[in-house]
């Protein structure tokens, strides 16, 4: 077993890296070039005054951190998601799932609102995140019911949910490694994305709205995703390099001409840019990965990047606004919000995180009135955003 962990390890070792790179954004990009945004997002006064050069010196031309992470990320769960769904039924599968995601994210969300009434606490703004808003961001439904994100990054989550429940219904296929159901999934994406008219792009229901375009983006990125499971396929010798290298340019294919045909069109050509480059980071990585060996560092970032993902935009923030107002550079601003929501974060894993993975184990056990075979913590409890 410890022999494949080692080939795997690469998969955990690039969570930090897409961690890293999306708070390297965030912190050091929006923070000074969104200004308005976040000062919306923490009750703020706008920030004034010059955008430090560290953003500049870390990010080249063409590079976006942000996108790159991202999409780091969703190829990461599209190779790891197969494992835990050989170990378990679609139904297994998907409560483990949502105890996976929901406990923590629900806790790091009431963190992470907490920080933001406290910052307008402190510059005297009213505070109004109404129950409708808070509780289709808490679902993971907002971004299909025409509702803001209230901290900035959960729209990943909701992608990701998404992934489940089509890798669910997939179950048959995914175990089998067969590619063909894949590609079909991503031609009817294409299709429903190209032919749907967009004139019905929002469906007004009782009480919220449904955007149409905003399922169509996230299915597409779901195709994405499933790039990631292609590589999967050829981990575990159920197809060659040939026919990933095919497989994998037909899928990135369709995934590049749905993404010419919705929401995120004028995003083009950067954003899928930095999705390439993130596919190319995981691609040297995974041919690499009989290399990588453990580095405390990189695991522990690993080990606590979902709830790290959760929290950090919002605390650090607010975090950071505050101390700035206060006259502290910006530097040591960042580097005690930092230091900050690695230690909040890391809190949430050892509790919230932990426990609820441990409850998924005990209940499905129960489930099955059998002892399970036990999961390798490597691939299936580290295997989220």
């Amino acid at each position: 077993m410890q022999q494949y962990n080692d080939k795997v390890i690469f998969a955990n070792q690039l969570r930090a890296l897409a961690i890293i790179a999306v708070m390297i954004v965030h912190l050091c990009g929006i923070f000074w070039l969104a200004r308005e945004t976040v000062s919306t997002y923490i009750y703020s006064p706008v920030i004034e005054g010059p955008t430090p050069p560290l953003y500049g010196w870390l990010s080249p031309r063409t590079v976006n951190y942000g996108p790159f992470g991202v999409a780091v990320f969703f190829l990461i769960s599209g190779f790891v998601i197969p494992f835990s769904l050989s170990k378990s039924s679609p139904v297994e599968f998907l409560i483990s799932r949502a105890l996976r995601i929901y406990p923590t994210y629900l806790i790091g969300s009431v963190l992470a609102i907490t920080a933001v009434w406290l910052s307008s606490l402190y510059w005297g703004k009213t505070f109004s995140i109404n129950f409708k808003e808070l509780f289709l961001n808490l679902t993971l439904t907002h971004s299909n019911l025409n509702t803001r994100t209230i901290d900035l990054v959960n729209w990943t989550l909701a992608i990701e949910i998404k992934f489940y429940i089509i890798s669910a219904l997939l179950f048959s296929a995914l175990r089998k490694a067969s590619v063909m159901p894949i590609l079909l999934l991503a031609i009817g994406v294409l299709g429903f994305t190209e032919f749907y008219p967009t004139a019905k792009s929002i469906i007004a229901l009782k009480y919220v709205n449904f955007s149409v375009e905003s399922l169509k983006a996230e299915l597409m990125i779901v195709c994405f995703m499933f790039v990631g499971t292609l590589f999967h396929f050829h981990f575990i010798q159920k197809i060659s390099t040939l026919q990933l290298v095919i497989y994998s340019t037909a899928l990135l294919s369709l995934v590049l001409m749905c993404w010419t045909h919705n929401e995120w069109a004028p995003g083009m050509p950067n954003t899928p840019l930095n999705y390439f480059y993130g596919l190319g980071v995981f691609t040297l990585a995974y041919t690499l990965r009989k290399y990588f060996r453990p580095i405390a560092p990189l695991d522990f970032i690993a080990k606590i990047s979902y709830p790290l993902y959760i929290i950090h935009s919002l605390i650090s923030y607010s975090i950071m606004r505050v101390m700035l107002d206060n006259n502290a550079s910006f530097y040591v601003a960042l580097a005690t919000a930092v230091l900050t929501v690695i230690g909040i974060a890391y809190l949430l894993h050892i509790t919230i995180e932990n426990a609820s993975i441990n409850y998924a184990k005990t209940l499905i056990k129960r489930m099955r009135k059998v002892e399970p075979a036990i999961p390798d913590t490597q691939l299936q409890s580290r295997s989220t955003l």
